[in-house]
Order: C-alpha cells, then sequence, then structure tokens
C-alpha cells in the first residue's frame, strides 16, 4: 500500500504548524520542544520508509546546533543577538507566517474573482482525513511520533524481544476493526501498548491510516496536545 502526505511546502511550514500549536506569540514558544517535535517527526517518516526532501534534513541539522546550544551550560558571555541562531530561526518562522497569510489572503480573492470569470477544468484534491477541530493528517502523525519514541525506548529497555520478520496491514487493520466492534472508541495510544517491535508498531499505524481512509473509523481530538481518539465510524 502507498501511503502519501500532504507535503509541507517546506521545513518553516513543518515549524511554523508546530509554532501555531502552541498559539502565543513566536517568540515565547519553548523552542527545545518544537525541535524535539520536528525531530521525531522526521525520524518517524524515516522509520517508515517515506521519502523526505534534503532542505527538511538540512533544518533537522540547524535544529540540533540550536538545541544543544541551549542544553549546554552557560560559560560565556550571551552571543550578540545577530549571531544567535535562535532568534535567527524565529525570525524566519515569524516571515514566513506573514508571507503564508498574505499569500491565503490573496488565495481567497482569486477564489472570489473565479466566481465571476470562467476557467479551465481543474482536478479537485481532498485530503484523506480532517480531524475535528481543524485538525489534519499531520496532527495524526505526529501524534503517532512521540508513540514511536516512547516505544524506542521501551526495546531498548527489553532484550528479550523475538521479532517477527513481516506483519500484514490486512491482518491488523481486522485485530484493530475487532477492537473498535468491542470498544466503538480507542485511545491512539493505547493501540501500540501490546506492540513487541517497531514493524509491529509501524504496520499497525498503517492499519490505522487505512481503516480511516476507508471509513470504517475516524479520529478526534478536543484540543491541541490532547489523545487523539479512534472511533467506529457508524456514519
Amino acid at each position: 500500500m502507498d501511503i502519501k502526505l500532504k507535503d509541507f511546502e517546506g521545513p518553516l511550514d513543518l515549524l511554523l504548524h508546530l509554532v501555531s500549536k502552541y498559539q502565543v506569540d513566536i517568540y515565547e514558544v519553548p523552542i527545545v520542544e518544537v525541535i524535539e517535535q520536528y525531530l521525531s517527526y522526521i525520524e518517524t517518516l524515516q522509520a517508515m520508509k517515506l521519502e523526505l526532501a534534503g532542505e527538511y534534513m538540512l533544518m533537522a541539522s540547524q535544529l540540533m546546533l540550536i538545541k544543544s546550544r541551549r542544553l549546554l551550560p552557560k560559560i560565556v558571555e550571551a552571543e550578540p543577538e545577530d549571531n544567535n541562531p535562535e532568534l535567527a530561526l524565529l525570525s524566519k518562522i515569524e516571515e514566513y507566517s506573514r508571507f503564508k497569510e498574505l499569500s491565503q489572503v490573496l488565495g481567497e480573492q482569486h477564489n472570489h474573482r473565479a466566481l465571476y470569470y470562467s476557467k479551465p477544468k481543474q482536478e479537485l484534491i481532498f485530503e484523506d482525513t480532517v480531524l475535528r477541530e481543524d485538525k489534519t493528517i499531520t496532527d495524526l502523525f505526529l501524534a503517532f511520533s512521540k508513540i514511536m519514541a516512547v516505544k524506542q525506548e521501551e526495546f531498548k529497555q527489553n532484550h528479550t524481544i523475538i521479532e517477527r520478520e513481516d506483519f500484514l496491514i490486512e491482518d491488523m487493520m481486522e485485530h484493530l476493526e475487532s477492537k473498535l466492534n468491542q470498544q466503538r472508541q480507542l485511545l491512539l495510544t493505547d493501540v501500540f501498548k501490546e506492540c513487541t517491535s517497531l514493524n509491529e508498531v509501524i504496520t499497525l499505524f498503517l492499519a490505522t491510516l487505512e481503516l480511516i481512509k476507508v471509513q470504517v473509523a475516524k479520529v478526534q481530538q478536543a484540543d491541541n496536545f490532547a489523545d487523539i481518539i479512534l472511533i467506529k465510524d457508524v456514519s
């Protein structure tokens, strides 16, 4: 099964998405938390063997440098703001945010004008999954990346695991659908508790995406950073 995600317009677009979830001024966000979420997201996509553009990896290396500087003890005087990579990054995100808002305004104006002028037919593309409260498939991947990080640490501590070679998405879909028939609602974190290998975790997540795609299940998230709930779709 091929998994295709809506591409961000670049690493700044992904960072802006992460920063905006805190609903505070850009310069007040916990930058280390944002960096950890970005790196965890990139690591998850790599583990799932999804293709990543080089610019995302370049930004990841820059973020790792900023994070390491933040975590190191301050033994010298603070750097001038001109040489502060953290402030430079936040400024870029702020500038990108302004341009994105402007592009959205222009896009709305274009759509309004399109009501009065004819244009050639074009293909309509819809997101496979939209969560409540204006959430997207990206939020689902971000939540999964946190689960992956926890499970990876868990597996490192357990040296007695014998990993199966193959897990079938179809089998996982049946397993998950059976659970939903019994409980109707499941926390996403609970879905992966019994997994004993990263391959099993990834396959189960792909099965979750497929159940959402075929409208057997749907997902909800009440607030930013809240647990994502998997629900039996009875519509």
